[in-house]
């Protein structure tokens, strides 16, 4: 079950760099990155509400937002700044390059995160092999940002 979540997630993970360059080929087109990012997130907010809907999700009861800290809401600010980001980066550092940069930035705080049990999650001590990853990923990210002789 588990290497099935994993190469599921492998396959959506695909679509990141796809998204990042239909997203930068919007920003040309609307000459504004900030719209391009908008105009995303927009889709992006009317794709989930329509699954919502489909699967008949109850909304629940909307008196819950008033008590949700608001730091939990920085999780938006957080993906607005990745998806701003990407269209900025991906046409001065190429696809590759700027997933690269995301994953491994990804695998460090994910490491970190595991290693506390930060935000509920089951924690997972730093030992050799998950130093051994990080080490690697940087590695990887060097011989692909790396210019051929």
């Amino acid at each position: 079950m588990i290497l099935a979540l994993a190469l599921l997630t492998v396959l959506i993970g695909t679509l990141l760099p796809v998204q990042a360059g239909l997203n930068a080929e919007l920003t040309k087109i609307l000459r504004h990155p900030f719209l391009g990012a908008f105009i995303s997130f927009s889709i992006g907010a009317m794709t989930l509400a329509t699954i919502i809907i489909f699967q008949k999700t109850p909304v629940g009861d909307f008196k819950r937002l008033l008590s949700i800290p608001p730091y939990y809401y920085l999780g938006g600010v957080m993906g607005a700044l990745f998806v701003g980001s990407s269209i900025f980066m991906i046409p001065r550092l190429g696809a590759t390059t700027m997933m690269a940069a995301f994953v491994t930035g990804q695998l460090v705080s994910s490491v970190i995160i595991d290693h506390y049990g930060w935000f509920n999650l089951p924690t997972y001590q730093i030992n050799p092999m998950r130093i051994a990853g990080i080490i690697l990923l940087f590695a990887g990210l060097f011989l692909v940002v790396r210019k051929p002789a």
